[in-house]
């Protein structure tokens, strides 16, 4: 994969990451309207301008409610919490939004699109451990993996936070992680269920 294709990637799981680890598992770890503004992503959906518009619009609206959700000074655990489940019902709304907007045949392409982008990361989707028939100690395998991943997630961000790394190293530490992280992913599927997942993904994307 492509290092600029990469960092907007990173920025579209980022861009839905709480600060700490209440999340969970969902079918959409990232902005649907964040990956939908990725150019090769609108040249290969044939968007229109009307629908480039939209999301464009719900783009801003998460960009400008998540950074008043995550930028409070109070630094209660309640708080943190209430403010992760806000954003997390945030982030739900806009993504639902966002895939409203397409068309029957675009919303099919977009999550093989989707499974591009994230890769064995989207095993935490509950839509696609049962599309892949995925037994129940799989499926506790790969929950576990995500709970250690936002843990170190939430570490990392509180480090920068608290001023203790800069931005760059903060973005390079989750890139790396998330490299491990998607290899104890795939470790988790039967080559049978590798070969099935691929299939998920579709056709390149062009760009």
């Amino acid at each position: 994969m492509k290092p600029k294709y990469v960092v907007v990637l990173l920025a579209v799981l980022l861009a839905a990451a709480p600060l700490h680890a209440t999340t969970r598992a969902t079918d959409y770890p990232g902005s649907v309207s964040i990956l939908l503004g990725v150019e090769s992503v609108r040249e290969d959906l044939a968007l229109t301008d009307k629908q480039k518009a939209r999301l464009n619009a719900l783009r801003s609206e998460l960009r400008s409610k998540s950074r008043a959700l995550t930028q409070k000074d109070d630094a209660s655990r309640e708080a943190r919490i209430k403010a992760d489940q806000k954003l997390c019902s945030l982030i739900d709304r806009n993504n639902a939004c966002a895939l409203a907007v397409l068309t029957p045949a675009q919303s099919v392409r977009f999550h093989e699109i989707q499974n591009q982008a994230l890769g064995y990361t989207i095993l935490v989707s509950p839509k696609i451990q049962k599309t892949l028939a995925l037994d129940a100690k799989q499926v506790i395998a790969i929950e576990k993996i995500r709970l250690k991943g936002l843990d170190f997630v939430a570490a990392t961000n509180r480090s920068y936070e608290e001023g203790r790394i800069p931005q760059s190293q903060r973005i390079h530490l989750l890139r790396d992680y998330r490299t491990k992280q998607t290899k104890a992913y795939k470790d988790v599927l039967t080559p049978a269920q590798r070969k099935a997942f691929d299939a998920l993904a579709g056709h390149p994307l062009k760009g």
